[in-house]
């Protein structure tokens, strides 16, 4: 039986998060975020293995609007 499983946390996904927060839409990247399934810990991970330079706090607060969602 085949299943329809989507990929979650891929480079992809990370990089439109990155680019909905870059245009200003921060409530559509956190509602992405949580479709995505990203949680704090992989969106450092996928910060620190593109060698970006774009600021760390950006994600922190990305998470945290998305751990905001997942709990309400």
């Amino acid at each position: 039986m085949a299943t329809n499983k989507r990929k979650l946390r891929t480079p992809e996904q990370f990089e439109e998060l990155r680019a909905t927060m870059d245009n200003g839409n921060w409530e559509q990247a956190a509602l992405d975020c949580v479709e995505y399934d990203f949680c704090a810990k992989d969106l450092r991970e996928h910060y620190k293995s593109m060698g970006l330079e774009d600021n760390i706090w950006d994600y922190v607060r990305l998470a945290e609007m998305a751990e905001r969602l997942r709990h309400n």
